[in-house]
């Protein structure tokens, strides 16, 4: 793919353009968290809405969310600044494994679904209903059951300044603290200067 550049100006107006970015205060929304969001909708990664719905909840602009609330960092890299989960369809295989617990060993509710799965099968065979059964308890039933506790994917970083919050940047959970702490001190130099004082 060809690297796009542009400016803090073409950014904002790319934000002006997108109905996502509807109601949202776009001068609290860094110009890295944008241009963040320009390049994963363009590569098909994440849609805008996943990203910025998670921002309006926290703004109060939308009631429900399907993720967990915000917290703080913990650890010395971002120590006072906050997170707040967004979750796509490039997460669903992941709330999935988490719900089953595939991502922890503990596979107790897998098990337990391939028990019922046996319990249920009258033919003796692996037929239609077995399958049909287990596929269905372990995709579509997983992920509903995930959703009524909260999402997984990634974060949006934040940090709160006179009871306000500044959106600073994107991140995965396995990048690491320090990589997260370079793109926050990017957007205090372009957008918000006068964060760098309580940073």
């Amino acid at each position: 793919m060809a690297i796009v550049s542009m400016s803090k100006d073409e950014l904002k107006e790319y934000a002006r353009g997108n109905l996502a970015f509807c109601r949202l205060d776009l001068n609290r929304i860094s110009s890295i968290l944008i241009a963040q969001i320009y390049r994963f909708e363009h590569l098909g990664v994440f849609s805008a809405y996943e990203i910025l719905d998670e921002i309006k909840h926290l703004e109060g602009l939308k009631k429900s969310t399907l993720t967990g609330e915000a917290r703080p960092f913990k650890g010395p890299f971002l120590s006072g600044l906050h997170k707040k989960h967004f979750s796509g369809a490039r997460h669903i295989l992941k709330n999935i494994g988490i719900y089953l617990g595939y991502e922890s060993g503990r596979t107790a509710r897998l098990d337990e679904i391939i028990r019922e799965a046996f319990a249920r099968n009258t033919s003796g065979y692996v037929d239609e209903d077995f399958i049909d059964f287990i596929a269905h308890e372990t995709t579509v039933s997983a992920y509903e059951e995930r959703v009524k506790k909260s999402l997984t994917g990634e974060w949006i970083v934040f940090r709160q300044h006179k009871n306000r919050n500044y959106y600073l940047t994107l991140a995965a959970h396995n990048e690491g603290d320090e990589n997260i702490l370079q793109r926050v001190k990017m957007a205090y130099e372009f957008d918000f200067p006068f964060l760098l004082d309580g940073a």
